[in-house]
């Protein structure tokens, strides 16, 4: 199966790419070959990435946080996508207040409103809350 043209890559997922003793690296290794392989475009939020710099410093140190971000933010096959105010009311709205029930965090909610307004539905991602909201994710 292709994966689709755009592909949001959540925090997780490029941690564990990037971690070697994370649990998930093999899985992430694997995926990330497979959609650099198909030449997907990879969405990620200055969220994202703010977790992701964040989670690095405290696993790898500050030198090779620094690295990856800089690797990241160089890529040309990755795009961000800020979380301007517009951004930011949908997700409260949408996923925050409509699903009170669940513990979307902002970063998630954020992704959520952003995949919604580019009519994405895929998720590179470990984490279950994207399949709560109804998205696709891989690896499944």
């Amino acid at each position: 199966m292709r994966l689709r043209d755009r592909v949001l890559v959540d925090t997780g997922a490029w941690l564990a790419a990037f971690h070697r003793r994370d649990r998930y690296h093999a899985d992430a290794a694997r995926t990330l070959c497979r959609l650099r392989a198909e030449r997907a475009r990879l969405i990620v939020t200055d969220l994202i990435l703010a977790e992701l710099h964040l989670h690095l410093l405290h696993a790898i140190g500050p030198i090779r946080a620094a690295e990856h971000l800089e690797t990241l933010l160089a890529d040309p096959l990755i795009d961000e996508v800020f979380a301007d105010k517009a951004v930011q009311a949908a997700a409260f709205a949408d996923w925050i207040q409509r699903y009170c029930d669940q513990a979307f965090p902002l970063t998630d909610a954020v992704s959520f409103a952003i995949m919604r307004a580019r009519g994405m539905d895929v998720a590179f991602t470990f984490d279950r809350n994207f399949a709560i909201a109804g998205f696709s994710v891989v690896p499944s």
